[in-house]
């Protein structure tokens, strides 16, 4: 059996293409460099070694600590690691903290 084709759903699929790939793009990236990296690596230090000062002082038990680490860690990574909006807001944090020392 043959399938009839629709050729005015075929000339609109075309024409969208066609408009699709004569539209510039845009993409926007940021290279970051070593002094924001190290910046962004030590607040993740910061953060992963007051991450496990509470979860060891919470008063539960071991296992729903070690649960507490495993979910809250990847966490962690995903956001200073690679979250943009994240970083931004680090960077900006250590840019707000340069200004005002540069005040002082």
């Amino acid at each position: 059996m043959k399938m009839q084709h629709n050729w005015s759903t075929k000339k609109l699929e075309k024409m969208m293409n066609v408009q699709e790939q004569s539209k510039p793009s845009l993409e926007k990236r940021i290279k970051r460099g070593k002094e924001s990296w190290s910046f962004i690596y030590f607040v993740f230090g910061i953060l992963l070694a007051l991450g496990f000062t509470f979860i060891n002082i919470l008063p539960i038990r071991w296992n729903y600590k070690i649960t507490i680490f495993i979910v809250g860690t990847p966490v962690l990574i995903y956001l200073c690691l690679f979250n943009t909006w994240f970083q931004n807001k680090l960077i900006g944090l250590k840019n707000k903290l340069e200004e005002t020392w540069r005040k002082i």
